[in-house]
């Protein structure tokens, strides 16, 4: 990555604004500074924007505060790149209008598309022009130059074009916005109506746009000829993962299993409520067909959440009677008091909870505290299932299962009303007496817990609710650039998280991307998957390389110092699990030499799935859900061996398991002194294990 700003005038609707950013004295070699990820030389990004591939040039657009590295005063930033590894910080495309003193319009996420017939009539002397669409926000009520009025907090579509290849942009001011608000019967949610994805339907001859209506989960589609007159034609949703807010609709045509047929691939972002064990953002994909109006997923695409069929219900929560008529033990301020009754019968689509009522200790607000201590019964099945949801702190909001006065098992939410089901897998203590307890010790923030239908079973609940673009914390706001083949289709992601976006120990700069990813779509395992692998040239920006082949009975083998920006692949072979404990295998990476700093990465054979623990990967001072365990479901490929590739960075560890088909994200901040690594096998030995290493230069310098 390079660093090249130098004075440039630029139009922002026939405003004319200068911006210097001078080149920084070192080299960029801050303490959590990426090395081979895109990150501003300084302030703050959150999602990219209007990724487009053009003459051989791939155009990052990205929000951006060019006032500093929280949020606010949001912008489009601009960097290029001629092979998706080094980058050059271009001059602020556009910028907020106002900026700095009196801001009266932003502009958040969006795309762009380059015009190739001129069909929005932009267009000079055979140039075509390149058009973005961008969520409007407006801070204040005023009339704008079209004479539209909008409303405080209203979030509307605009449009601006270019005629330079992305470099400057004039609003369309004697029209915009161009989607001022929802249709009917939407109209009420113009606060939450945003981030607008264009692209060329070729089959229809029509520009496709996706909106969403970010609260009710819907995405409508648009169709345009102009791209300056839009109607809508459909709308999807809500469907899958609903725990929190939909952003960043995209829907994109894919060969399956390299050109069979094709499939269509929409990417929804949501927050918070993402994979299963993350607290914030997360990102979803449904596979489906499109027919530049209508989305229609296939069915195996879409979840059902239940719990396993035979299950036998200790608590469902139903009826008039008190915590205390049922036979549990209330104390502080649920003493006396009954389950909260819901608005729905049968599961509710938005909260998860099953039947009329259940645990929600948010009576008085946050501040309501006490405990709900259930009857004792004796631990009869191999499962204890039910929906939580709240409150993510194990220590203050939690459900616990207690054996002989311990807590042997506890849970808690994602800091999201949506309740998800969670397992406690209690084989270990069969015919022995327990008693359930669900905690509020929070009087502020997510200062509550939910939780419904408690069961015992012989098998785990399915919360199969999404199928998941990644099932790590620091991976969201997915985008694709337009401009590239189907076979091509690549993505960039936001790296961090809203739960502590705005709070990770960066300076002067907050926030960084993933590494650019191809997608394709394979069956594995009887159904299509979307599959990921990194994009850009690796094999200019490693160097040396080592590989070991060699087996590992039960214990560690030191690794030595092996970097801080490295990759590993990283294969071995599938073993029966330890029928007495904890049986993985996997590689701690950035630990420091007493191993007081570490981030594991590693599999675990008994549930099969691929595993990051950063609960000591460094600074985890920052935020109280920070220090935590992603996993994800991994299938041993048919010769019976497991693959991880896994990129560390300064300040980031991605996995990618199998054929790409399952992917973990995680940002951590370790020491500069974090260049040991070590690998470990727990229960038993694991066999034929392949290590390649490889050192991966700063693409800064």
């Amino acid at each position: 990555m390079k660093f090249n700003i130098p004075l440039k005038t630029f139009l922002l609707g026939g405003l004319a604004s200068q911006i210097t950013e001078a080149r920084p004295k070192e080299p960029y070699t801050e303490l959590y500074r990426p090395q081979f990820h895109f990150s501003p030389q300084k302030n703050w990004i959150n999602d990219p924007n209007g990724l487009v591939y053009e003459d051989g040039t791939y155009h990052l657009y990205y929000q951006y505060n060019p006032g500093g590295a929280t949020w606010g005063a949001l912008s489009w930033g601009h960097a290029t790149s001629k092979d998706l590894t080094h980058w050059t910080e271009q001059p602020v495309a556009l910028l907020a209008r106002g900026f700095p003193d009196n801001v009266t319009e932003m502009f958040f996420s969006g795309s762009i598309v380059v015009d190739e017939e001129n069909t929005s009539g932009f267009g000079r002397q055979g140039r075509a022009p390149w058009v973005a669409i961008y969520t409007s926000f407006y801070p204040m009520e005023q009339t704008l130059p079209s004479g539209k009025h909008v409303r405080e907090g209203q979030q509307a579509q605009s449009i601006a074009y270019s005629l330079d290849q992305g470099l400057t942009w004039t609003t369309y001011d004697e029209s915009n916005p161009v989607i001022p608000e929802p249709p009917a019967p939407y109209q009420d949610q113009y606060l939450e109506f945003r981030d607008p994805n264009i692209f060329w339907h070729q089959q229809t001859k029509q520009w496709v746009a996706l909106v969403v209506v970010s609260k009710i989960h819907k995405v409508l589609i648009y169709n345009s000829r102009d791209l300056k007159h839009w109607s809508l034609a459909s709308e999807f949703g809500p469907v899958n993962a609903i725990g929190g807010v939909w952003e960043c609709p995209s829907v994109f045509p894919l060969p399956l299993d390299g050109g069979k047929s094709t499939k269509w691939v929409m990417l929804l972002s949501l927050n918070p409520g993402g994979p299963p064990g993350t607290v914030g953002s997360g990102g979803q994909y449904i596979i489906g067909d499109f027919n530049g109006t209508t989305f229609t997923p296939d069915l195996d695409s879409i979840h059902e959440r239940s719990a396993p069929e035979g299950s036998v219900i200790f608590q469902g929560f139903e009826g008039t009677e008190s915590y205390a008529d049922r036979g549990w033990v209330a104390t502080g301020d649920f003493i006396g008091v009954s389950p909260s009754v819901g608005t729905l019968a049968g599961q509710n689509p938005v909260t998860g909870f099953l039947g009329k009522q259940l645990v929600n200790t948010f009576l008085n607000g946050d501040s309501s505290t006490g405990t709900l201590i259930s009857p004792a019964f004796d631990i009869s099945h191999k499962y204890i299932n039910f929906l939580v949801g709240g409150g993510s702190n194990l220590n203050k909001t939690a459900i616990r299962l207690k054996v002989d006065g311990n807590v042997v098992r506890d849970a808690a939410g994602s800091n999201s009303e949506h309740l998800t089901w969670q397992s406690w897998d209690v084989s270990s203590f069969q015919n022995r007496s327990a008693v359930i307890e669900i905690i509020d010790n929070a009087t502020e923030g997510w200062g509550h817990i939910s939780v419904d239908e408690i069961s015992f079973s012989n098998s785990a609940a399915k919360n199969e609710e999404a199928n998941w673009l990644d099932w790590g914390p620091d991976f969201y706001a997915a985008l694709g650039f337009n401009g590239l083949p189907p076979n091509q289709h690549t993505i960039i992601s936001w790296m961090s998280n809203w739960q502590y976006g705005g709070v990770i120990p960066t300076d002067p700069w907050r926030g960084a991307y993933t590494v650019p990813r191809h997608l394709s779509l394979k069956t594995i395992g009887q159904k299509a998957r979307l599959v990921q692998e990194p994009a850009g040239s690796w094999k200019a920006i490693t160097r040396g390389g080592k590989t070991s082949t060699f087996s590992l009975v039960d214990g560690v083998r030191n690794l030595g110092q092996i970097g801080k920006a490295i990759e590993i692949n990283l294969v071995f072979s599938d073993r029966e699990p330890s029928p007495t404990g904890d049986s993985e295998f996997g590689i701690i990476v950035r630990a420091t030499k007493d191993l007081s700093q570490q981030t594991r990465v590693g599999y675990d054979f008994a549930t099969q799935r691929v595993f990051i623990d950063r609960t000591r990967s460094g600074d985890i001072s920052f935020d109280d859900t920070f220090a935590s365990i992603y996993s994800a479901p991994l299938s041993p490929s048919s010769d019976g061996t497991v693959a991880l590739r896994i990129f560390v960075d300064w300040s980031s560890v991605e996995v990618f398991g199998g054929e790409g088909e399952t992917t973990i994200t995680a940002q951590i901040f370790p020491s500069s002194n974090a260049t040991y690594g070590q690998l470990f096998s727990i229960g038993g030995k694991t066999e034929n294990i392949n290590l390649h290493t490889k050192e991966i230069r700063s693409t800064w310098r």
